[in-house]
């Protein structure tokens, strides 16, 4: 078998195919994967050390079993928007490289950077603040933040557009840095893993074991992201990346920055079993769904 994967094996899909492909992929992963999220950020903002049982059962005594779907919207509204941001982005990258004559172990990899920085300057930014601020909600007791419109009016409001943008650099950093790897990586675990035709469940595998790398490299930036992103009103105590980073440590020591890292190793490595996996069947029905049309608008393709 081939070191390439089905999916570069697959002539190269028009790019409305695969950003369709990747919202739907995207939407499907934030369903299933919102409460580990949830309980994942509640663990990071908190100063004290706080595992993620302990974090899931606060969650649950502060607003049931609806708080661990706070910031919903926003999540539905990132993800789906991200993963047709990306899959886009990530193509049209990927071709640009093999174009210019790039190294072709590099191609992915450099795609997969150029990716992360595009969703997160276009899209992850400002969704993942509405999402945080949300979820910051569960246990200050307020509702400020409880639906999107009403979320970005209030940040725009007191903040400025420029508010919705809180933590760019650490969430550029994480996006890049995670894609990349993840599209680094994926395809020569897929090639070890598939059979040809490579089955559904080796393509989630493929996923989810990227999904743990990724979150094994760059969890401390994600913890960064999330306290200057949970900022809310005047007074700020962390402002920027690597001011926040140095405060965590000296202040609640190394440990601190991988506080939630349970609840998101679950969720990262489920999500992008979900995302590969459903990301190819999806644009597999997608593209078909496409060829049909237009077949049957082609001249003497209607019956009598």
């Amino acid at each position: 078998m081939s070191s390439d994967t089905s999916t570069s094996q697959k002539p190269k899909r028009h790019a409305l195919v695969t950003g369709l492909a990747g919202f739907c992929s995207g939407a499907t992963e934030a369903a299933v994967t919102m409460p580990f999220d949830t309980v994942k950020t509640y663990c990071q903002v908190q100063k004290r050390g706080l595992g993620p049982l302990t974090g899931a059962k606060e969650i649950y005594g502060y607003r049931g079993l609806g708080g661990f779907y706070f910031g919903l919207p926003a999540v539905l509204v990132q993800v789906a928007g991200k993963g047709a941001i990306r899959w886009s982005a990530y193509e049209q990258f990927k071709t640009g490289l093999q174009a210019a004559g790039a190294p072709k172990g590099s191609v992915d990899f450099i795609a997969g950077l150029g990716a992360g920085f595009t969703e997160a300057f276009l899209w992850t930014t400002p969704t993942e603040r509405l999402k945080v601020l949300r979820q910051n909600d569960i246990r200050s007791g307020q509702n400020r933040y409880s639906s999107l419109i009403g979320a970005v009016r209030t940040v725009s409001t007191e903040h400025g557009i420029t508010g919705l943008y809180a933590g760019i650099g650490a969430c550029g950093i994480r996006q890049a840095s995670g894609v990349g790897v993840r599209f680094a990586i994926y395809g020569r675990v897929k090639a070890l893993l598939t059979t040809d035709p490579p089955q559904l469940w080796q393509s989630a595998l493929a996923g989810g074991i990227t999904g743990c790398a990724s979150t094994t490299l760059n969890h401390p930036i994600d913890v960064v992201k999330t306290r200057l992103e949970a900022q809310d009103g005047m007074h700020k105590e962390y402002t920027n990346t690597l001011q926040c980073l140095r405060r965590i440590v000296s202040e609640e020591g190394f440990l601190a920055l991988y506080r939630g890292i349970a609840p998101r190793m679950i969720k990262i490595s489920l999500g992008q079993a979900i995302t590969f996996s459903a990301y190819e069947r999806y644009s597999d029905l997608i593209h078909e769904f496409g060829t049909a049309v237009v077949a049957s608008m082609m001249p003497g393709s209607m019956g009598s």
